[in-house]
């Protein structure tokens, strides 16, 4: 009878406004997604399932040209002990390598940044350079931006009207590159501004950077709140591969965090996975409730 309550309560509770928006996301071009997680926060231990279970979601795995993952060029594993023995490096593998292989990336390229900087940078300067106005590059920004700056200044100039940046405001992701927090973290790097400021002042750059509003109070939240991976009747959806869902879980539940407000709580983090959320719906405020009703109902 839980069970079905349960149902009864996913199913009308949450309001179905997905096609309300105008969504970046028109059905053509590709995605790169960029994030961190080897070093400092580990939230993208969560966000980088998640965003790929969204994507797949929508069918789009084939649009997912790249996954660079572990961005943060300068070094893993100094300020976090990681988990039970596995260190932030190894739980990024773990979240992009795997989840692509849960979620059926097939033809995804996923790359370790901090392994080689240099692939990295190439790699991202050749997505940009394959852009054009029928195969626009969408960038999500989910880690430092060294690396995305550094491929833009090696990309050809005139692709870069057709490339746009989906970053946060006031991100700690916009600036680390320029502001490390000392000891061991000693570098600097492109930071958001100065990729606006060399190639998206005018509107004649070309470049174009979206930033939405802090995802943090969407996506980080109470881990009962993403209960519903182990418990909706749509887990065992046969467009999933078996078992994804709990996978899913367990790797949101790497991210979790105690929160302490009127009642304390332990948070999951999947934060940065809301911009790729707002790439494919157009939603700024999104919610594991909105995450619940684009996987119950994929799109192949």
């Amino acid at each position: 009878m839980r069970e079905v309550c349960l149902f009864f309560l996913l199913v009308f509770s949450f309001p179905t406004y997905l096609s309300a928006q105008n969504p970046l996301w028109q059905g053509k071009g590709r995605i790169v997604i960029s994030s961190d997680g080897n070093e400092h926060d580990h939230d993208d231990w969560a966000a980088t399932p998640l965003s790929l279970a969204i994507i797949a979601a929508r069918g789009l795995q084939n649009k997912l040209s790249l996954y660079i993952y572990s961005d943060h060029i300068w070094g893993s594993n100094q300020e976090h002990p990681g988990v039970d023995g596995v260190t932030p490096y190894q739980q990024m593998r773990e979240s992009a390598v795997n989840g692509g292989k849960m979620f059926r990336f097939n033809s995804t390229r996923f790359i370790c940044a901090v392994d080689n900087p240099e692939i990295a940078y190439e790699s991202l300067k050749e997505e940009i350079n394959q852009s054009t106005s029928e195969n626009p590059l969408f960038i999500v920004v989910a880690g430092p931006v060294q690396v995305i700056g550094e491929a833009i200044a090696r990309s050809e100039k005139g692709k870069r009207k057709f490339v746009t940046i989906i970053s946060t405001t006031n991100a700690w992701n916009n600036d680390h590159a320029d502001k490390p927090y000392g000891g061991w973290d000693k570098h600097s790097g492109w930071t958001l501004d100065e990729i606006k400021d060399n190639f998206a002042k005018t509107e004649s750059d070309g470049l174009k950077i979206i930033q939405i509003q802090n995802q943090n109070p969407c996506l980080k939240r109470n881990w009962k709140e993403y209960e519903w991976l182990i418990t909706a009747p749509e887990r065992t959806n046969s467009y999933y591969k078996e078992g994804s869902w709990t996978w899913l879980f367990n790797r949101l539940c790497m991210s979790i965090k105690p929160v302490s407000e009127a009642e304390n709580y332990y948070a999951i983090d999947a934060s940065d996975a809301g911009k790729v959320i707002f790439l494919l719906t157009g939603i700024e405020k999104t919610s594991p409730e909105l995450c619940y009703e684009i996987m119950r109902n994929p799109k192949p």
